[in-house]
């Protein structure tokens, strides 16, 4: 079976990748050489690093590079911290956990049945480079997956004598984002909270949003309802934005209230038409 390029390890800066590039350069460390399998995707898992070739323009020759990393992980959209792109894991459709529920013989999809019911979320890294090899120039990818309460767990290059006295010759590998100019994130942070849940990863219980906001509608005829009211009645959803107050009623109350009465001028030309 094909195993990561690190295990137990986490990512703390392009720098830091720099040294496991530079590893696998120097085939002190594996570089993944194919796709992975779906025994092998089942065992991805807090800690594992992989680095892999993008497939060239040639590679129909050579037989060398991947052409897309897949993981049969669901994620949401990606978020940019200087040069690295980060995704959370998306929660399991209520379909889905339906099926790996009653699946007795543990056959389910590993995104599924092996992650969604029973471990904490997974958060993907993914930082590229070009770098010049012998075959030319190639962009080469790393791939790291953590959670956020097993980061204190996780050794980094420092830990480990060959990496942490690895020199990496300066401009060898040059960011592939930094080359596309796209700009820079930074304000958000993977290692302190996840924006999807409001999870401190020190405190993995005490959400940083308190309550949602529905948009405001201008009419006289809407009330508000305390927070307590709204979770009670009203969908959660902790994408929206927290407000530090009160929140207004959701759609299903509003629709059952009934519509504000006419202006009495109003009605009477109604009821003049009705009469003629």
């Amino acid at each position: 079976m094909q195993q990561p390029t690190c295990s137990s390890l986490r990512v703390r800066s392009t720098s830091e990748a720099h040294v496991i590039f530079h590893a696998v350069s120097l085939n002190l460390l594996p570089i993944v050489s194919r796709r992975l399998d779906t025994e092998e995707r089942r065992h991805i898992h807090s800690g594992c690093v992989y680095v892999w070739e993008e497939r060239g323009s040639n590679a129909e020759a050579t037989g060398l590079g991947i052409e897309r990393w897949t993981d049969s992980i669901r994620w949401g959209p990606s978020r940019v911290k200087d040069e690295f792109l980060f995704y959370h894991e998306r929660e399991p459709e209520p379909s889905e956990l339906e099926l790996a529920a009653s699946d007795s013989d543990g056959t389910a999809s590993p995104g599924v049945y092996s992650r969604g019911l029973y471990r904490e979320n997974l958060i993907k890294q993914t930082y590229s480079v070009f770098v010049d090899t012998r075959r030319g120039r190639r962009k080469w990818h790393l791939i790291a997956y953590f959670t956020q309460n097993s980061l204190q767990y996780l050794r980094t290059i420092h830990d480990i004598p060959s990496l942490a006295n690895l020199h990496v010759p300066p401009g060898k590998y040059k960011s592939a984002r930094s080359a596309k100019g796209r700009p820079r994130d930074s304000i958000y942070d993977p290692f302190q909270v996840n924006p999807w849940t409001g999870v401190s990863p020190h405190n993995p219980y005490s959400p940083v949003m308190h309550s949602i906001t529905t948009p405001l509608l201008h009419s006289p005829s809407l009330t508000m309802m305390s927070k307590q009211e709204f979770s009670h009645n009203g969908p959660r959803s902790p994408r929206l934005r927290a407000s530090p107050e009160k929140v207004l009623a959701p759609l299903a109350y509003l629709e059952n209230i009934p519509p504000p009465r006419r202006h009495p001028m109003d009605e009477e030309a109604l009821m003049s038409f009705s009469g003629a």
